[in-house]
């Protein structure tokens, strides 16, 4: 699989106006899925800074108490 993914990415970067892909496949694959975590920690902040009831835990509220106040 290693093999087959160098050889179509380093093809693939060769194509002009296109962005480069890294022809490591592990790496690719750990950025990649960091990139999702990332997207998804992101999205669960942002839910817990607008709603009071997604703060589930009393280090949420401590946390988030100072911006509760008017």
């Amino acid at each position: 699989a290693d093999e087959i993914w160098n050889n179509l990415i380093n093809r693939y970067n060769t194509i002009p106006f296109t962005n480069d892909v890294n022809p490591d496949l592990t790496d690719y694959v750990t950025t990649e899925a960091l990139k999702g975590v990332y997207t998804m920690i992101a999205v669960e902040e942002k839910e817990i800074r607008k709603k009071v009831e997604s703060r589930t835990t009393d280090l949420l509220k401590k946390v988030f108490a100072l911006q509760d106040r008017p």
